[in-house]
């Protein structure tokens, strides 16, 4: 690792694989005395400069364990693993200018000689999120050195740590994000349609199931003429939504069908045949119909590995609940089932569809019911594994 200034005292990635530097030296993290420690670091690190209770990190360091002066002496001995790694030349009884502890709260100071990229890679985003309007390619500038930040998934080699989820998430939506905006900044500020390419691209390969990308990599390589590209491209696109989540290309794809026609002479009909296809669209029920259908899939549940997803589509703006309820059903695949759970509230059921095509799915409801105007619409969704002893309907209850 290369510091970018001679005084930073330590500097910590967490987009991609977890690693430190402190004072130019990479830290192996073979050189924790702890797993523990470790995790507390890397928790405090993602929360630099919040005051954290001893609660809240002793619930999370130590789940199962009920609270005394035993797991006190736990955490304050993380903490001085924790003192020793990042600010090796403290002495022994000083008290630390990095991680201070005050009144039971501990925090991670947010000091300018220390660097973490999650930050710096946020603050780069809002940068260009700001500038997009103003001056188009100092946000081109900022975004392209953010999205260089992004190695990975935050902490990509801890997939179950819990408290890591959320912020999983919340760093790969401003990804993706940042990809589509320095994307159209290059194509319609720069006149770079190939760079465009490349970074919608580059977007794909950290997340090979968005469609907004592969809608807007299939749009650039028509506005560059590349229709023969571009009808690979789709023909890749819908047979991966095909294959893994059993849908049919989005509407927004079928319209990017109709301009590789007309613009590049290519076949828009057969093409599409060459796509497997599924008919018609989710079974529109009332709610005691679905929570009956809710049952008989908890029953089957027992006999088949295969996951169920409930999914609440909130839906908050002018646009009727009918209209909304047709709209999701048209999204979907044969079996699926939705229905008006209450007064702003769709209640979806998928069957065999796990976390990443629930992902998918949730973002094409959201997607096409916000288009109407002030229209706000917010997706939950709990996907329950086969052979799960919770009751479904219990999932239900706690979804909506």
């Amino acid at each position: 690792m290369i510091s970018d200034s001679p005084q930073r005292r330590f500097r910590v990635w967490l987009l991609g694989p977890f690693a430190l530097e402190v004072h130019h030296k990479e830290v192996p993290v073979s050189q924790w005395k702890s797993k523990k420690a470790l995790n507390l670091f890397r928790y405090l690190a993602s929360r630099r400069g919040e005051k954290v209770p001893k609660d809240v990190l002793n619930e999370l360091l130590w789940p199962e364990t009920d609270l005394d002066a035993s797991t006190e002496q736990n955490l304050h001995t993380c903490v001085y693993f924790v003192r020793r790694i990042i600010d090796p030349n403290l002495k022994r009884y000083a008290k630390s200018d990095l991680l201070t502890c005050s009144g039971g709260l501990y925090c991670l100071e947010n000091r300018d000689d220390c660097w973490v990229d999650s930050e710096e890679f946020e603050r780069l985003y809002t940068e260009g999120r700001k500038l997009e309007k103003t001056d188009p390619m100092a946000a081109i500038d900022a975004f392209r050195s953010g999205l260089e930040l992004y190695r990975g998934d935050f902490l990509v080699e801890e997939p179950y740590l819990d408290w890591a989820i959320e912020l999983r998430e919340y760093y790969r939506e401003m990804y993706i994000d940042g990809t589509l905006r320095l994307a159209s900044l290059l194509a319609n500020e720069a006149d770079d349609i190939g760079e465009a390419i490349l970074v919608c691209r580059q977007g794909l390969r950290k997340d090979p199931y968005r469609e907004d990308l592969y809608h807007a990599l299939i749009g650039y390589l028509i506005d560059a003429g590349r229709y023969t590209e571009a009808a690979t491209q789709y023909t890749a696109y819908a047979r991966m939504m095909h294959e893994e989540f059993g849908l049919d290309p989005s509407r927004e794809a079928r319209a990017l069908l109709e301009r590789i026609h007309s613009g590049g002479r290519i076949d828009a009909h057969e093409l599409a045949k060459a796509v497997p296809s599924r008919s018609g669209g989710a079974y529109v029920s009332d709610r005691a119909f679905f929570e009956g259908v809710c049952h008989l899939e908890g029953r089957r549940r027992d006999r088949s590995p295969e996951p169920v997803t409930l999914m609440m589509v909130s839906v908050y703006g002018s646009k009727s609940m009918e209209e909304s309820v047709d709209a999701a059903a048209a999204l979907l695949r044969r079996g699926d089932v939705v229905c008006q759970w209450d007064g702003d509230k769709l209640g979806i059921c998928l069957w065999g569809t796990d976390e990443t095509g629930a992902k998918v799915v949730g973002r094409r409801v959201k997607r096409e019911l916000e288009k109407g105007d002030g229209v706000r619409v917010n997706v939950t969704f709990e996907v329950l594994k086969g052979g799960s002893e919770r009751p479904i309907l219990g999932a239900l209850e706690r979804a909506f």
